[in-house]
């Protein structure tokens, strides 16, 4: 699933970083011929990192899409650096693409990118993490209140609906962080035999994760469960597990469906995850950002629902990505 903008300043200078683009317009946009005498659609991805293997899977199936409509789509990482997502979106306006595709790493600096590409008369299509600001075409992403209900409730059930559990929120700034952990919450509220012990922010990185989960686990040696806001982070937290022989005992619930983490399942490290294929968000997301750059009528917003994989399920959700498409997430597990 990196730190947001919080203050006005900071906004303010980041802000600045695109006033250059702001009177763009949309005339002149064109585009290598897509072999049929049309010239091909023209887009630009900004995505908040390629080194979650979730957002890889997104490109990849973006790519996927991209090719099959004969579009050119032009990947930008932005590195988990606010400051980069905003220079790649000016890169990306002064070539007036006919759609900008966005995954923000906050939700301020997505509004900054997305008032930007306004006034340059560019059509905006944003997934997974919400800008905060800004007019949209479209915006695409999976239901984050439903999975952390959904986390929450199969972290219940694996520890007998008792005992004590650790929450490990992801990037705070972020729509998705904030409603994952809502829904967790939420959710865990309906168990009263259940007490959350630690609730710490790990911002969706591993290496994050393995450190926070040590620190937790030297004052609560004792805890039966932890709900990390997503696979990246329920995989640092096993590391801090292995590392005290707790691996296995201690149930970790994630959320994403990332091939690690259900090889940690099917091994037993995990108990489960709350699976949002990023390859057929990322085909989604490029498929509907191709009506928009056509002038097509599209939802404002669209909702993606995920599904809960447990042991018993982890072949039954990797047979339904090769059917997507997807050949990558699953090659080491069975």
């Amino acid at each position: 699933m990196t730190t947001s903008i919080k203050t006005v300043k900071k906004t303010a200078a980041l802000a600045s970083a695109l006033v250059l683009v702001t009177t763009l317009g949309a005339c002149g946009r064109g585009g290598d011929s897509a072999g049929d005498g049309k010239e091909a659609v023209k887009a630009t991805l900004v995505i908040s990192t390629l080194n979650n293997p979730f957002f890889v899977s997104v490109a990849d199936g973006a790519k996927e899409a991209a090719k099959e409509a004969g579009a050119k789509l032009d990947v930008q990482n932005a590195n988990n650096s606010d400051q980069t997502a905003l220079n790649a979106t000016t890169t990306a306006l002064t070539k007036k693409p006919d759609v900008l595709i966005i995954d923000p790493v906050g939700s301020e600096s997505g509004g900054t990118m997305t008032k930007s590409a306004n006034g340059a008369d560019v059509p905006v299509v944003a997934f997974d993490r919400e800008p905060d600001s800004g007019e949209l075409a479209s915006f695409i992403g999976y239901d984050a209140i439903q999975a952390g209900r959904e986390a929450a409730k199969s972290l219940a059930e694996s520890i007998g609906e008792k005992g004590k559990v650790v929450e490990i929120q992801g990037i705070l700034g972020t729509n998705v962080a904030q409603d994952r952990s809502k829904g967790f919450n939420e959710g865990i509220a309906a168990y009263p035999n259940i007490q959350v012990v630690a609730k710490q922010a790990a911002d969706f990185d591993r290496g994050k994760a393995l450190d926070v989960m040590t620190n937790v686990l030297q004052g609560n040696a004792d805890i039966d469960g932890v709900y990390a806001a997503n696979d990246e982070m329920a995989l640092g937290v096993v590391a801090a597990l292995k590392s005290r022989n707790l691996a296995g005992k201690v149930k970790v619930v994630g959320n994403d469906g990332i091939g690690d983490a259900l090889k940690a399942i099917e091994d037993g490290t995990m108990y489960s995850t709350h699976a949002e294929s990023p390859f057929v968000l990322g085909k989604k997301v490029v498929q509907l950002s191709l009506k928009v750059a056509a002038g097509d009528t599209v939802e404002k917003n669209t909702v993606l629902e995920g599904q809960l994989v447990t042991k018993d399920k982890v072949s039954t959700f990797c047979t339904f990505l090769t059917e997507q498409g997807d050949a990558s997430t699953c090659k080491d597990i069975g």
